[in-house]
């Protein structure tokens, strides 16, 4: 008997160090058979105003309110997220019935009461997991406020609330959810313009050799195209680099050197999508286990021409297809483009719609409602003139029961041109309301229309029901925009035009009026020239199949041309050019305080006026004022942790550019290029010259115009002769004056000579 029971101990004394064991090896066994463990949640703050384009905003009214759409990429999995931010209402409301109330997709979420004794208020609101889906999510800020208890005047001007949204943010826990292996992912979540954060994308290639930097420089731009206006950071080696989403671009050999055994061997222009290797080095050094939040892209073909063809797929792929992990591109037709025909760019001496510019039909309703903007951009190198009209044909109705002092206001890049008056008591319907405005209103680049409607109710008063929800002003979308014909013709160098659509290295969207030049191979320069690239095809939409790669710069170069490389690279005469001359001796340049520059026509006597006010204009074209400079030839030059963006006329040209981006070191170039992603470091670019240095992550920016400008651009004989006119009109003048007393006398003389022979005959 003790003998069965001692038995029976040790039985079970074997089996709970079996399950201890068991339980000990069971995480182990259950991450090598399975990946890796899902990772911690990440804790991200990021900047309300670097999620959706947001400022101050005021709210005025009884009742008012403001939306936004809060963005969440396909790839985050949400686990919290809490939105903090901060108003100022009026000290005149009442306590007890005023309220702030935050929304999330009609939700509310959140009352704040607005204290009159304590006007400032700061706010974090939780933002529920479940409410947040993947896209553009409506957060809304809405107020009731009231300062008496009955007879209130709804539009009174003590009833207002700030909220200062530019110093909001919001606190995020997510992960990343598993990358789906399929190629229709990659458009719209691997590379997802939604996602709120730089993105940090590697690229992997065999050499820093000439072929190997335009291939990749022709996949980050297929990257940064997906990413449309979103910042994305890339680097580059010939190794897979863990953490981030890879682009393995090579033939097969080169493959298969970076994923051993596991490498395809494509017969054609290869594209496949596969989870990433948690840890990568060399063929030896991959580990099996896969990363599965992150996505490995291969880009191979046997051969170069296989090779372009699967980057032209890839930089086209824009679309949700194909649903495969694989593809073989057999084929691919670039769709031709012709000069100027960039993403969301109009082009000139054309009508649009308002749909045409993405604008959609909007309905303005209430005492003061929000404002609604139409956007769309107009090439860098137009030649604005002030005798020239652009029109607005609009589609417009609105409701009875509104005050005559209703209006529409009109504004183009924040300044006021137009209203139009509601002063129909019993609503009306305009169809064709034709509104012209000078193109000196308009700018290269970025343009805003704002519509500004007040729409003020027909019955007032203390102690009357105000009645506001009749309030109603529809813009309809088939409205339309017509632009005149404007003379493509700008001054250079100013470094800012490359950062509105890359002027002029893309003019033509494929990049074949531009080259790149590389005088050194070393994978840090590449890095810097694929950033710089893919920067450029961001902005204009389309990627750069027709930009060469040069490691020399010819004699006589036809293009513009992008230089990227360390200082000691270059060769002296096209540094000696350059506004700043960075090479022993240095040549500087400083500016000096000078007045404000002004115009002159009041010095050119009451003819000259008289003469521009005939030609339709009260003030003559000013052009770009020079700063005075102090010039000096000295010792010394860029710091090791400094680099400079220079523009100037390419030396040997009449009208062509060179961007130089240099450093003392090749690393130092490669963050620059990195920085310039940044929208606050391309607003500080202006002039012909960008001092970069770094104070922790922020980016310093000195910026600086030296060389005196060129044009660029094409004028028609009889624009330059309006340029002529509208220019020098005393010239003008003078020439008309002239030509007249030519003719005169040519007619004087035919009569002479007619009469001569008249009398003779008789």
């Amino acid at each position: 008997m003790d003998a069965r029971i001692q038995k029976t101990a040790q039985g079970f004394v074997r089996r709970a160090a079996w399950v201890v064991v068991l339980a000990i090896l069971c995480p182990f066994m259950t991450s090598t058979t399975w990946g890796v463990p899902e990772p911690e949640p990440m804790r991200l703050r990021v900047p309300l105003p670097q999620l959706v384009p947001v400022s101050v905003h005021k709210l005025q009214g009884a009742y008012n309110g403001f939306d936004v759409s809060l963005p969440v990429p396909e790839r985050w999995q949400v686990h919290d997220a809490v939105l903090t931010f901060s108003y100022v209402n009026s000290t005149a409301l009442l306590r007890q019935n005023s309220r702030l109330i935050v929304k999330l997709n009609g939700r509310p979420l959140a009352q704040v009461v607005l204290e009159p004794q304590a006007p400032e208020g700061r706010v974090s609101v939780r933002l529920p997991a479940n409410l947040l889906t993947p896209g553009y999510n409506s957060l809304s800020f809405k107020v009731t406020q009231h300062y008496v208890l009955d007879c209130e005047d709804p539009t009174a001007p003590e009833l207002w609330t700030t909220l200062k949204l530019d110093e909001a943010y919001v606190d995020w826990t997510v992960s990343l959810k598993p990358i789906p292996l399929r190629l229709s992912a990659l458009p719209n979540v691997v590379f997802d313009p939604v996602n709120p954060r730089p993105e940090r994308v590697h690229i992997a290639v065999a050499s820093p050799s000439q072929h190997d930097t335009r291939r990749a420089m022709l996949a980050a731009s297929a990257v940064a195209l997906r990413f449309a206006y979103r910042a994305v950071q890339f680097s580059v080696s010939d190794t897979l680099k863990p953490g981030c989403d890879n682009l393995v671009v090579g033939t097969p050999d080169f493959i298969t050197q970076v994923l051993g055994a596991s490498a395809p061997n494509p017969e054609g222009a290869y594209l496949e999508v596969r989870s990433m290797p948690s840890s990568a080095g060399k063929t030896n050094d991959i580990d099996q286990t896969e990363d599965p939040t992150h996505a490995l892209i291969l880009v191979s073909g046997p051969d170069d021409a296989a090779l372009t063809k699967a980057l032209q797929a890839l930089a086209f792929l824009s679309f949700p297809f194909p649903d495969n992990s694989m593809t073989l591109v057999h084929n691919v037709v670039a769709p031709s483009v012709s000069p100027y025909e960039f993403r969301g760019m109009l082009q000139l001496d054309h009508t649009y719609t308002f749909q045409d510019l993405g604008f959609s039909s909007v309905t303005f309703q209430g005492y003061r409602p929000a404002p609604s903007i139409l956007r769309f951009r107009l090439p860098s190198d137009i030649l604005i003139k002030p005798h020239k009209y652009a029109s607005l044909s609009l589609h417009v109705a609105y409701s009875a029961g509104m005050r005559e002092d209703s209006v529409l206001a009109l504004f183009l890049n924040g300044k006021f041109f137009f209203s139009i008056p509601l002063n129909e008591k019993s609503g009306a319907h305009y169809q064709g309301y034709r509104i012209s405005f000078p193109t000196y209103l308009l700018r290269p680049g970025d343009n805003e229309l704002a519509f500004h409607a007040v729409l003020t109710p027909l019955i007032t008063g203390e102690c009357t029901l105000i009645q506001t929800n009749h309030l109603l002003l529809t813009v309809f979308d088939d409205s339309t925009f017509q632009l005149p014909g404007i003379s493509h013709w700008a001054a250079l160098p100013v470094l800012g035009l490359f950062f509105k659509d890359g002027f002029p290295f893309a003019r033509h969207p494929d990049g074949r009026e531009a080259a790149l030049w590389m005088p050194v191979s070393d994978f840090a320069s590449v890095e810097a020239a694929v950033n710089l690239v893919a920067l450029m095809s961001q902005k204009v939409g389309y990627p750069p199949l027709g930009l060469q790669v040069w490691d020399r710069l010819p004699e006589r170069p036809s293009v513009n041309v992008l230089a990227v490389a360390p200082l000691n690279a270059f060769p002296e005469d096209v540094l000696q050019s350059a506004p700043y001359q960075l090479v022993p001796p240095v040549r500087a340049a400083y500016p000096v305080a000078s007045p404000p520059a002004s115009v002159t026509s009041q010095e050119e006597g009451w003819i000259n006026n008289w003469l521009r006010r005939l030609l339709g204009r009260t003030t003559p074209i000013q052009e770009t004022s020079q700063a005075r400079l102090a010039r000096a030839d000295q010792t010394g030059g860029l710091s090791p942790n400094r680099a400079a963006l220079m523009e100037y006329r390419l030396p040997g040209t009449s009208d062509r550019t060179l961007l130089l981006l240099t450093a003392q070191d090749a690393k130092v170039v490669a963050q620059a290029a990195r920085s310039l992603w940044e929208y606050e470091t391309q607003g500080a670019c202006r002039g012909d010259l960008v001092l970069l240095d770094w104070d922790g992550p922020k980016t310093r920016v000195e910026s600086l115009r030296v060389s005196a400008p060129y044009r660029v651009g094409s004028l028609t004989s009889l624009t330059r002769l309006d340029f002529f006119v509208y220019t020098y009109p005393w010239a003008f003048a003078l020439s008309v004056l002239v030509a007249l007393a030519l003719v005169s006398f040519l007619v004087y003389r035919l009569l002479k000579g007619y009469r001569r022979r008249r009398l003779s005959a008789s």
